[in-house]
């Protein structure tokens, strides 16, 4: 299997991801432990694992902190933050922080390359305070602040720190969350697939008819025809003894115009096929024997 993302080894230290095996058992484990509200199957664990390994992050905060909303990545401003201080190359500096707005300042090798503002008007004329998450906002308004300010910043500034994935929090992307900016509740809309039809077994009667009439190229409309003279429609409703007789009639049909006398061909058939078919040995494999008794292969002479 190839890998899936060569660093990300480092990234989540001892646990090691280094293919689609490694994910799918990980994922599995995730799913059955049943800690994860919005995400019940192990399709969606790998499915959030994968966005938050590409985004940076292991595998326990990639299932805390990454969710995928209407197909999109999205994570928390605190996941964000600390994905601008690991970099090493990006910092940030908040300057202002109050009820009223938030401001962070970017920095790239230590030199400002901008900075990001969110204030009490922006949310009004975004309708956050009217929303579903308005009552996060009035109760934690510094909060919610910095939190839409650094997602703009790193959007702005410094999106390279994802690989070039954009990340949005579970806020901007209409879901509703808590003080940190963590989601508080994610529907998780699984595609429901219609029950497969059980496939019911083939009746071994059947079968046997079936294998038989394969082998002696017997047409099936003949076989039909022959279970509408017996007034049924498969060969399972047949005593095994009138089956016995239907593959015989099969056999005997097919070696009618390879003997001289019809008895011969019947006689060959007690001897090589009824009287030997047993436990210890196969009714197809005998037919097939009979068959090479009746009308041996064509010997081609190769001349010299």
């Amino acid at each position: 299997m190839s890998d899936i993302i060569p660093t990300q080894q480092q990234i989540i230290g001892g646990l090691a991801v280094r293919n689609i095996d490694d994910l799918s058992r990980l994922s599995a484990m995730l799913a059955k432990s049943g800690f994860f509200a919005d995400a019940k199957e192990a399709a969606q664990c790998g499915v959030k694992v994968l966005a938050g390994m590409e985004l940076g992050f292991g595998a326990i905060a990639s299932m805390t902190g990454v969710h995928i909303i209407n197909g999109k990545p999205s994570i928390g401003a605190n996941l964000m933050a600390a994905a601008v201080k690991r970099s090493g190359k990006y910092n940030y500096r908040i300057t202002r922080h109050g009820n009223d707005g938030c401001t962070i300042v970017f920095y790239e090798n230590g030199e400002v390359i901008g900075e990001s503002t969110f204030t009490k008007d922006d949310a009004i004329a975004a309708g956050a305070l009217d929303g579903k998450n308005g009552h996060t906002w009035k109760k934690f308004p510094r909060n919610m602040m910095f939190n839409r300010a650094m997602s703009n910043g790193v959007r702005w500034y410094c999106p390279d720190i994802f690989a070039g994935s954009v990340a949005y929090t579970p806020e901007e992307l209409d879901c509703e969350v808590d003080e940190e900016g963590n989601t508080v509740d994610i529907p998780v809309v699984i595609d429901q697939q219609p029950p497969l039809m059980q496939v019911q077994p083939v009746h071994p009667q059947d079968l046997r008819v079936k294998n038989i009439r394969t082998l002696l190229d017997y047409p099936l409309d003949l076989v039909k025809e022959w279970l509408q003279f017996q007034d049924v429609k498969t060969p399972s409703q047949l005593e095994v003894s009138q089956v016995d007789e239907l593959i015989k009639t099969m056999c005997l049909a097919w070696a009618a115009d390879k003997t001289d006398h019809p008895l011969h061909a019947e006689n060959s058939y007690k001897k090589h096929v009824t009287s030997v078919v047993g436990p210890e040995f196969e009714e197809l494999e005998a037919i097939k024997q009979w068959m090479q008794h009746v009308h041996p292969p064509r010997q081609v002479e190769v001349k010299a």
